[in-house]
């Protein structure tokens, strides 16, 4: 059964012609200019940023170890003990217990620091998947670019924003 458009207010080929831009709107200018807004938008860099400050400061505090020389323990009350420490090599007191906990420390903050630099170099993936789970909505981005930005919907201009930070901390982007 063919659909008669003999008596409609408007020909066939005009409702042809508005079919035929509506589906290239939605299938091919509607995800370019996704893409160039979120170029000119400079999402990447921003969120890029705030992920990386984000990362660093779930640094875990510093572990404060005491000084246990001799020097340290005894000639802060009284400067002559910390002269005779000075002239027996001020020794540690605690048995090398100080040093192996130093170097506890040490190597603890040096694997936390390449963990922070793997979480930050592996920012940009997730910047990426905000971006792209963003553009997949191509109803409201074929509607912008195919009336030429006329109509604007509020996901693609007003909370563009704040859809890309939705979209970056939802559990699909969370994960990469």
């Amino acid at each position: 059964m063919s659909f008669d458009t003999s008596n409609l207010p408007i020909s066939g080929g005009v409702i042809l012609a508005v079919a035929l831009y509506a589906g290239v709107s939605f299938i091919g200018t509607g995800q370019v200019i996704a893409k160039r807004t979120m170029e000119n938008s400079d999402w990447g860099a921003m969120c890029q940023s705030t992920l990386r400050a984000e990362i660093s400061t779930r640094r875990e505090p510093a572990t404060i170890i005491p000084r246990t020389d001799c020097n340290s323990l005894l000639g802060g009350f009284m400067p002559e003990l910390g002269a005779l420490c000075n002239q027996y090599g001020s020794p540690d007191l605690s048995g090398g217990t100080t040093s192996m906990l130093r170097e506890q420390e040490r190597q603890r903050r040096e694997t936390e620091d390449r963990r922070i630099a793997l979480a930050a170099s592996q920012t940009g993936s997730r910047c990426d998947c905000a971006v792209s789970v963003v553009t997949q909505d191509r109803l409201n981005w074929a509607l912008f670019a195919g009336s030429a930005r006329l109509i604007s919907p509020p996901a693609v201009t007003d909370n563009l924003n704040s859809e890309l930070t939705r979209a970056l901390n939802s559990p699909y982007c969370a994960q990469r």
